[in-house]
């Protein structure tokens, strides 16, 4: 069973968190709070898989594995060109 949690926003984040409830956009402030969180995490995850893929394609270019354009130009014509 989850534990309370005691925490201060400030006013402004408070006041936010208020309104979001106030105005029915959520039921409760805890629903309000855990939903900013699962974006947090959500976020994070994302930025950790493009750090990966971000790598991976590092790695490709280092193995001689890239593909060379010779202009902007040209690299957009192969993009379009899969689409």
């Amino acid at each position: 069973m989850a534990r309370a949690k005691t925490f201060s926003l400030g006013d402004t984040y408070d006041g936010i968190l208020s309104d979001l409830v106030r105005n029915g956009r959520f039921g409760t402030e805890t629903e309000a709070v855990r939903a900013g969180i699962r974006m947090l995490a959500d976020y994070e995850m994302r930025v950790r898989s493009l750090g990966q893929e971000i790598s991976a394609a590092d790695a490709e270019s280092e193995a001689g594995l890239g593909k060379e354009y010779a202009s902007a130009s040209d690299l957009l014509n192969d993009i379009m060109s899969e689409g």
